[in-house]
């Protein structure tokens, strides 16, 4: 008879940590990043009454009889499903949509969440909301052969968002040029109009370029001072009997300085530039006067300069002129003034003066078995002999999700799942109570026997 009792009061146990589960999903129902658990129960050990007995001459095979000891709990399990994405609109939070967990320090102890409510502290550190858990990542570095291009640093640390710095002004070094000159246009006879002796500064320029055969093209270029000057590039069909040639003249229109500088460009018959044909020239322009540093522009024809094929440089097929400068390296003196988190975790600073600059990569951790990691409260999570070693990497590599910013993954619990869950542990603690209060009824009886 203490057997029946000793079950239903290992039953009641196990239903009242099955409770303590679901009311704990239930309590963290709005907790950003939350994971929610589930109970796995098993029975205990049997006391056998009677072992087995095989088949024999003229008899059939008994089965053993055993009683049940009770049961328990046999695993309370994190199930790490995607969370629903709630969009706040400020520029700290980010969310994770598929694999991954952020990185986080606390001290020297690094720890794992998906909650990504974050915000800036007083060092302009990136830290957790509520914990003050410091964010990691890989901060971006200027290539030191390509100062516009940056790459990503090995080691983890601190993100740091300087809003509010100071972005110093850059001289421009490389201006690209695309799209088209028509080769429809008529060809200029150099005795009535020579682009080696043109003045774009004479008022007006005589004599004036021909219409039919010329196009300008202008981009706004920057000297070492962060001084904007408009770059003005005129493209004439002089070709001397060839029809595949072009002249161009480069030139500031307003003047100051004055500086020009003359060039051709050949084609060949697919409508690209020919081999061997200048398609980057340097020139220099002398902005002393103003107190800036005297500067050397690439003018690139040809896309040579950003890894770009023939054809997203200037072309001459027989469609309307569309030729016009595209990209240039130099910038203005510029104050951060916000920044933003692309899908793979990129943290871009941009700039009042139009630059956007990337800061940092976040890092994400994915593990072989998620469902290993250890809850140690604050929505985060710690390794564990059982959940392997944190493969730690960025967005869209490795198998780890996206990121969104502006948005927050919220927790993963389904509130009808739970209320169905809270209504099986509380009859199955109901059940096993009155498994107890049975037992105990006929625990009484048998003890009043012997009146």
């Amino acid at each position: 008879m203490l057997r029946s009792l000793m079950s239903g009061v290992s039953g009641a146990r196990g239903h009242q940590t099955f409770l303590d589960v679901v009311a704990n999903n239930i309590a963290n129902i709005n907790t950003v990043g939350f994971k929610k658990s589930s109970v796995t129960f098993q029975d205990l050990l049997y006391q056998t009454h009677r072992g087995a007995m095989p088949p024999g001459e003229g008899r059939g095979g008994v089965n053993s009889v055993q009683v049940g000891l009770g049961v328990r709990v046999a695993a309370i399990e994190t199930i790490h499903t995607q969370g629903n994405i709630n969009f706040t609109g400020g520029n700290t939070d980010v969310a994770i949509q598929g694999e991954g967990y952020f990185v986080v320090m606390d001290g020297n102890n690094r720890l794992f969440t998906r909650g990504g409510n974050f915000l800036l502290d007083s060092e302009n550190k990136v830290v957790q909301s509520g914990t003050g858990y410091r964010v990691q990542g890989f901060q971006m570095v200027p290539d030191p052969t390509n100062p516009l291009k940056y790459n990503r640093s090995s080691s983890l640390t601190d993100i740091t968002i300087p809003v509010g710095s100071k972005m110093e002004a850059r001289a421009t070094q490389t201006v690209g040029f695309r799209c088209n000159l028509d080769s429809r246009s008529p060809l200029v006879d150099q005795a009535t109009w020579d682009p080696a002796t043109w003045d774009p500064y004479a008022d007006p320029p005589d004599p004036l370029p021909p219409t039919a055969s010329s196009h300008k093209s202008q981009i706004e270029i920057f000297d070492s001072l962060g001084n904007a000057h408009n770059l003005e590039v005129l493209w004439v069909h002089t070709g001397d009997g060839d029809p595949n040639q072009w002249s161009w003249v480069a030139y500031l229109p307003d003047g100051n300085p004055q500086f020009t500088a003359r060039g051709s460009l050949t084609f060949g018959p697919d409508g690209k530039p020919a081999a061997g044909a200048v398609t980057q020239p340097t020139v220099n322009i002398d902005f002393t006067s103003l107190g800036a540093a005297s500067s050397d522009i690439v003018l690139d024809f040809a896309g040579e300069s950003f890894d770009k094929p023939p054809i997203e440089g200037v072309t001459q097929y027989g469609s309307p002129f569309t030729t016009k400068g595209y990209f240039q390296d130099g910038c203005a003196m510029g104050v951060m003034d916000s920044f933003s988190v692309s899908a793979d975790g990129t943290v871009v600073g941009t700039y009042d003066n139009g630059q956007n600059i990337p800061l940092y990569k976040l890092s994400l951790a994915t593990f072989i078995n998620p469902s290993g990691l250890t809850k140690v409260g604050d929505t985060v999570f710690r390794e564990s002999t059982n959940s392997g070693l944190a493969r730690i990497g960025v967005p869209l590599e490795d198998g780890a999700g996206a990121l969104i910013g502006g948005a927050l993954e919220m927790s993963n619990i389904d509130l009808t799942e739970e209320f169905t869950r809270l209504i099986l542990a509380q009859r199955g603690f109901q059940a096993n109570a009155r498994v107890i209060n049975t037992s105990d009824q006929v625990l009484e009886e048998q003890i009043n026997i012997k009146r």
